[in-house]
């Protein structure tokens, strides 16, 4: 005798909700979606910081007041320090993990040439 939740099933067919059968699956499913989420967020604001950055150092000297290539600057590590942050917490850690120091990373590095 089949149940009315089986039905459901096979008479859709065409759900795109995944059903895991098992504790370990699901575990699996719920690290690489956790995976694939971080990738996209944290490349995404990675990029932005180390433009930024890129733009400090490349044009920003030149043509701007130095006031203002210190806040672009600072804003560049401040970006970064939110972009590791949310990396971390999308993958269950306290947002004042070490890691969230590699958010600082774009900071550092165009600060060698800025200071250097």
């Amino acid at each position: 005798m089949t149940t009315s939740r089986e039905l459901r099933r096979s008479s859709s067919g065409m759900g795109d909700e995944m059903q895991p059968s098992s504790e370990g699956e699901r575990k699996s499913l719920d690290l690489v979606q956790r995976t694939v989420v971080s990738l996209i967020v944290g490349g995404v604001i990675a990029k932005v910081a180390i433009i930024l950055a890129l733009y400090v150092v490349a044009r920003g000297r030149y043509e701007l007041p130095y006031d203002s290539v210190i806040g672009l600057w600072v804003m560049s590590g401040v970006i970064g320090l939110v972009g590791a942050a949310s990396v971390l917490l999308l993958n269950r850690r306290r947002p004042y993990h070490p890691l969230v120091l590699l958010g600082l990373l774009p900071m550092a590095v165009s600060a060698y040439w800025l200071f250097g």
